[in-house]
Order: C-alpha cells, then sequence, then structure tokens
C-alpha cells in the first residue's frame, strides 16, 4: 500500500481547494493541516460619574487586550455549535456577566462565583456584536451603570443564556470600586485563524 503526505501551504483558499479536488480525483491519501486556533483576549474600562459637572470623566483602562481563558465547558460548546449541534436556534455566547470575586480563572469553571444580579451589573445581552464575513475577530461588547456602589469588580464571564446557561471564556481584571452612575465597559475579542 502505497501512501502520499503532502503538506500544501497555498496562500489562497482557492489553490487550496483545487488541489483538494485533484488529491480526490487521483485518490492521493493527503493529511492536510488547517492549524485552526481560537484565542481571545479582554479589554475592561471604566468611567466615573462626576455629580458637581452632572458629566462622566474620560474612560481608564482596567485591563487591555488580556488574554483570556476559554473554559473546558466553552470549549465543549464552541465544538458543539459548529460540528455536532443538530437542533436550530441555539443561542451564541453573547452575554456578559461580572463579578467582584477575585479567584482566579480555571478550565473547569461552569459558573461565574458570586456573579453579580442587581443595580445596573446584571448579566446583560451584548450591546456590540460584531463580526465581518471573511474576518477573523468577532467584538462582543456592553457598557454597565452602577445604579449602586460596589467595592471591588473584577472578573468577567461570557455566557449563552441570560441566566444559568454555558459559561464560555472568563477574565479577570484590575479590581475597581464603583459609585453610582459609574460606568464600566466590558470587551471581549475572539480570534480565530
Amino acid at each position: 500500500m502505497f501512501v502520499t503526505y503532502m503538506k500544501f501551504n497555498f496562500v489562497d483558499k482557492i489553490s487550496n481547494y483545487l488541489g483538494r479536488a485533484i488529491l480526490w480525483i487521483f485518490r492521493i491519501n493527503v493529511n492536510f493541516e488547517d492549524n485552526v486556533k481560537i484565542d481571545g483576549h479582554t479589554t475592561v474600562q471604566v468611567r466615573r460619574w462626576n455629580p458637581d459637572t452632572n458629566s462622566y470623566g474620560d474612560w481608564s483602562y482596567l485591563a487591555k487586550d488580556k488574554h483570556n481563558l476559554f473554559v473546558d465547558a466553552g470549549r465543549d460548546f464552541l465544538s458543539a455549535q459548529m460540528f455536532t449541534n443538530t437542533s436550530a436556534g441555539t443561542r451564541g455566547a453573547g452575554y456578559i456577566a461580572l463579578t467582584e470575586n477575585g479567584t482566579a480563572p480555571a478550565a473547569g469553571d461552569t459558573t461565574l462565583t458570586s456573579e453579580i444580579t442587581t443595580n445596573g451589573l446584571g448579566r446583560a445581552d451584548a450591546t456590540t456584536k460584531t463580526h465581518t464575513a471573511g474576518a477573523t475577530t468577532t467584538v462582543i461588547e456592553h457598557t454597565f451603570t452602577a445604579s449602586a456602589s460596589f467595592s471591588t469588580v473584577q472578573k468577567s464571564g461570557l455566557f449563552n443564556a441570560s441566566s444559568s446557561g454555558t459559561l464560555v471564556c472568563e477574565n479577570t481584571f484590575t479590581s475597581t470600586a464603583l459609585a453610582t452612575n459609574d460606568q464600566i465597559k466590558v470587551t471581549w475579542t475572539i480570534t480565530h485563524s
């Protein structure tokens, strides 16, 4: 039995598809390596409400492009969404949650410990969800406005439901206190290449 191993590294996809078609026609066994990778980063910003001027100050960073953790359940969810889900209508991971819990993210996490559920910081359907066809980046972003004080907001999670659901990613950021009307903006950037 003769098996040919070839690795194609064509720049454009048309050449790749043409190459696959030719190999299929001639029944040549080939091991293609697509090297698909999914990675993500989180940016968190805060701006303070100034009651004296009745306006917001400038945004300041609590975390900028910090590598996030895809938890085990999140990897399983993405795999099901891309390949094994047979029921239509499964919701993507577009809900952002916050917590004052500072425990480091772990691959086995399935919930966001002590998730905030009140006073303007409860889990929210992100107001920005963008992806350009053919691009490798998706951005999921939401700005929360505190309606009460919080002392140590410091971690965020990305879910596929407004409550419970699957925790897909989580990340910590510099702990911050929030007063009434302060805003915190969380941006998840997911890159697949």
